[in-house]
């Protein structure tokens, strides 16, 4: 049978804000391949929601065990027998460790493209995470449009989410959580501190005609406790929606609020106004990226021992003052720049 359509695989296999980051490739792969290329994807399996509802995607793998040999994962095995039953046209691995150099070798590909045949560091301190992503493309072709080299995502369609949630007014979206949510060590000193975000709460209540809706995963359910008793015009729907659900969300939302965490690349991707609060991370690297299509604003104190995340310099901070300090005024400045 002759094969009609290209057919190509992407591994990017990381969490939330790596994959919306990594996502920022598709329009160049169907600017490369034509617009009936197959494109298939390989995730972690919470993250797979992403694409639920993006037609670009043919086919996602999910992939549990990262770590695990082929010949011992099953999931790595599968990819690599579909392509042996129909060849891709390129395999492109956006991951730069080792842990899926075996998928890469084994598989059939016209052309491949990334680790283990090529590494490309992600060690420029000024290049954000899209940019480098589109680094490792470049590497294969880069003449592609750059104005559509950006991170897209697609969600449900808006008329059941204003049937389940509360959308009719405008609303802002505060997103207080991120992946390491209440770590005691310095792995949570990406957080925003509980006080500042209820001071924040209060100031758009007071100052605006804004509804407020509070999101964050199943997981992090209990954290938002801490904001209760709720305003009449405060939504906690956290723990309630899918990945699907919260791109529309924030897509109609007036602004959104968040620290470095996955949130806030959704926002980045489909939100008009964002609001990135950051202390110890880099924001040159992991902040939304910055498109003709949103705008951005970076909330930080930019001290000096800033940014000092995954560095001696975190794990020896006893308070960290780039968050504890970074007032809900500052935060709430922004959000009157921009004229909501």
């Amino acid at each position: 049978m002759i094969k009609q359509n290209k057919k190509v695989l992407v591994i990017r296999c990381g969490l939330l804000g790596d994959t919306v980051d990594a996502t920022s490739v598709i329009e160049p792969l169907l600017e490369m391949y034509g617009a009936n290329v197959e494109i298939h994807w390989v995730s972690k399996p919470g993250i797979s929601d992403l694409f639920k509802y993006d037609k670009r995607i043919t086919k996602v793998f999910k992939l549990r065990h990262t770590k695990l040999p082929f010949l011992l994962n099953l999931e790595k095995f599968k990819i690599i027998l579909e392509s042996i039953r129909e060849p891709y046209d390129l395999i492109l691995n956006l991951e730069i460790g080792s842990k899926f150099n075996d998928i890469v070798k084994y598989s059939r590909s016209i052309k491949k493209i990334g680790m283990p045949f090529s590494y490309i560091p992600d060690d420029i301190f000024k290049e954000h995470r899209v940019d480098h992503q589109l680094r490792i493309l470049n590497s294969l072709n880069s003449t592609y449009k750059k104005e559509k080299a950006i991170p897209s995502i697609i969600g449900i369609d808006i008329d059941p989410i204003k049937k389940k949630y509360p959308i009719h007014e405008p609303y802002i979206v505060l997103c207080p959580t991120n992946s390491h949510v209440g770590n005691i060590n310095h792995r949570g000193y990406r957080s925003w501190p509980e006080k500042n975000w209820r001071d924040l709460i209060q100031r758009i209540i007071d100052d605006t005609s804004l509804n407020i809706l509070l999101v964050g995963s199943k997981d992090e359910k209990e954290y938002f406790n801490v904001f209760y008793p709720l305003h009449q015009r405060v939504y906690d729907i956290s723990g309630m929606t899918n990945v699907p659900e919260l791109i529309t969300i924030m897509q109609e939302s007036k602004c959104v609020v968040a620290t470095d965490s996955g949130s806030a690349h959704i926002a980045g991707a489909v939100a008009k106004n964002i609001i990135s609060i950051h202390g110890p991370t880099n924001s040159y690297q992991s902040a939304p990226y910055k498109t003709i299509n949103n705008s951005v604003k970076i909330a930080s104190l930019n001290l000096e021992c800033s940014p000092c995340y995954d560095t001696d310099v975190i794990k020896n901070c006893k308070k960290n003052i780039c968050m504890q300090t970074l007032g809900a005024d500052t935060i709430y400045g922004m959000i009157e720049d921009f004229n909501l």
